[in-house]
């Protein structure tokens, strides 16, 4: 045809016409020469467009990924999460009023019966009660013995009982000193834990925030390395994969600018659809992983300002308020001291008066300095123990694993007061899952369940009993499964638990399923002839689910075997829309 086109074409070209004088008209040879010309290149046209028809339309479908219904057998599975507990556990206590001193634990630590826990700084305070009573009994002895002197020393009496008095006061005032200057002290320890908690998570929050605003913006320029993950590397590769796409697509734009072979021009177009699938998964990739990291960043920056707000509660408003006007321990134990000057000359002066008395007086006067001098001793004692800090060892009572640790170092401890908690490992641990009531009619006792985040393999999961909620207004179940390998309270674990198998006449895969107004349903590929190829739709085809698994779907619908699912799409597809299938 391109031969006659051209000899054709020459002859016209060759020919030349005569025009007459007078506008005479051309001969009727010459007209059908031109009308065959016009004709030829109309049909021609007519060819090209017709060859290049299907190109033009499929440039335009969507693009989609298929895969086949199959029967067979299908086991459903139900999947839940909870927390792991210990069944049985026991709490470390105080057994007075120390001081943490050395804590030899750690929250996750093994610990065997005997194991030395925590040690406690104490004040000896068996012996110290000793002392006050002993030093009570010859304070008693001692004024017996002033109510024996046959002389009336009345008013040296009174004076020893006011500086008695003012002794007890001062003595009273310095115990609560010392009692508020260890309080104090604990208590700027806690601010200053607070303070360095406080600065700590204003850090995490600052990366946190500058980490999303660079997701939200994809430039990961001034984001935290430690919060990005693989982003920078999706990014580039998507951009990349487009960069590809862009290249490919303008060599295929120029095949067919050019009128290159046919060859030339589908090698083109197979490649420029190659690398915009490839380009659409990297970007599918991309924005699945930034939504997933944006969303747990979103999660810690929360919890973070949630921390934030629980400490700068606990932080007074003027933190460098003083304690009032009371006394410190210094001057009190200076006014005890001064007190305890006044008795002594009190006592001193009633002494002094007795031995200007008879003989008599004066022996009972020198007992009475041998009881002063015994006074002073068990008061000199008194204060040593007071001073004098002993240790003690609080040891594991089992064997066991750590759950939790509830004092820091330095902390004073209160009589009963919980400083850890052990796990009894040989108890066993439980997890407790909620699910529909639905689900759970599936679920038979004793059935092993499989631990979706164990990634060593080392635990197991066995449900064991199958409760009511606790809440009135659920009629969920609670699934009771027990727990064992190399687990610890406190340990959060997914679980998918098998309800069974059976053979199915169609399944399809999970992610063909579709959800709408009216139901579930799935879009199957129909192909149509037509004069210029096979053409491929979309149609819906309603289904109703009986039973699922990790990855298909058991249902009841009008669907032949082989029959070709649309399970991903380069755009959005609609039942009725005519479609290109992949490698078609």
């Amino acid at each position: 045809m391109n031969e006659n086109t051209n000899i054709n074409n020459d002859a016209v070209k060759n020919t030349v016409i005569p025009v007459r004088e007078n506008n005479e008209e051309r001969s009727p040879f010459k007209k059908r020469e031109i009308i065959k010309t016009i004709l030829i290149v109309f049909l021609a046209g007519l060819l090209l467009l017709t060859f290049f028809s299907n190109t033009i339309m499929n440039r335009s479908l969507a693009e989609v990924t298929t895969d086949k219904v199959t029967s067979g057998k299908l086991t459903e599975r139900v999947r839940g999460g909870g927390m792991v507990q210990s069944n049985q556990a026991y709490q470390v206590n105080a057994d007075g009023n120390y001081t943490v001193d050395t804590i030899n634990i750690k929250k996750g630590q093994e610990v065997k019966k005997d194991d030395v826990l925590f040690i406690l700084k104490g004040t000896g305070e068996t012996d110290t009660k000793t002392a006050e009573d002993t030093l009570n009994d010859l304070e008693l002895e001692y004024e017996k013995a002033l109510l024996d002197l046959p002389t009336d020393f009345t008013e040296k009496k009174n004076d020893v009982r006011d500086a008695r008095l003012a002794l007890d006061k001062a003595i009273a005032q310095r115990d609560a000193a010392y009692q508020a200057q260890f309080a104090s002290a604990q208590e700027e320890a806690q601010l200053k834990s607070d303070k360095a908690e406080s600065k700590k998570l204003a850090n995490k929050k600052a990366k946190l925030i500058a980490t999303i605003n660079a997701i939200d913006s994809d430039d990961y320029t001034e984001a935290a390395p430690e919060y990005t993950g693989n982003l920078p590397s999706l990014l580039s590769r998507s951009k990349n994969a487009d960069t590809a796409y862009q290249a490919a697509y303008d060599l295929y734009s120029n095949a067919v600018e050019g009128g290159m072979d046919e060859g030339v021009v589908t090698a083109a177009l197979n490649d420029a659809n190659a690398k915009e699938a490839v380009k659409a998964q990297a970007e599918a990739d991309y924005q699945n992983e930034k939504s997933s990291i944006r969303y747990d960043l979103s999660v810690q920056l929360a919890d973070t300002e949630n921390a934030i707000d629980d400490i700068t509660s606990r932080l007074p408003e003027d933190m460098d308020s003083e304690m009032g006007e009371s006394l410190s321990y210094e001057a009190c134990v200076a006014n005890v001291q001064e007190k305890q000057n006044a008795l002594d000359d009190a006592v001193a002066a009633l002494a002094k008066a007795q031995n200007d008395d008879v003989v008599d007086s004066k022996k009972n006067g020198l007992d009475m300095e041998a009881k002063k001098k015994k006074i002073d001793s068990a008061k000199a004692e008194l204060e040593k123990l007071k001073k004098k800090n002993g240790t003690v060892e609080v040891k594991s009572k089992y064997d066991g694993v750590v759950s939790d640790v509830y004092v820091q170092p330095d902390e004073t401890t209160t009589p009963d007061q919980v400083m850890a908690a052990i796990d009894l490992v040989d108890a066993g641990f439980t997890v407790e899952v909620n699910v529909s009531a639905e689900k759970a009619k599936k679920l038979k006792r004793g059935v092993k369940a499989e631990i979706i985040n164990n990634w060593d393999g080392s635990i197991e999961a066995v449900l064991s009993d199958i409760k009511n909620s606790s809440s009135r207004d659920s009629s969920d179940k609670v699934l009771i499964f027990d727990v064992t390998g190399d687990v610890t309270s406190g340990t959060s674990i997914e679980l998918s638990i098998p309800c069974g198998s059976a053979n199915y006449d169609t399944i399809v895969p999970k992610s063909a399923l579709r959800s709408g107004t009216d139901g579930k349903y799935v879009l199957v590929v129909r192909e149509k002839n037509s004069p210029l190829g096979n053409r491929y739709y979309a149609e819906k085809v309603k289904v109703d689910e009986l039973a699922s698994d990790e990855i298909s779907c058991a249902v009841n619908a009008a669907l032949d075997r082989d029959t070709y699912l649309i399970t991903a799409a380069s755009k959005s597809v609609d039942p009725g829309d005519q479609v290109r299938m992949k490698d078609k």
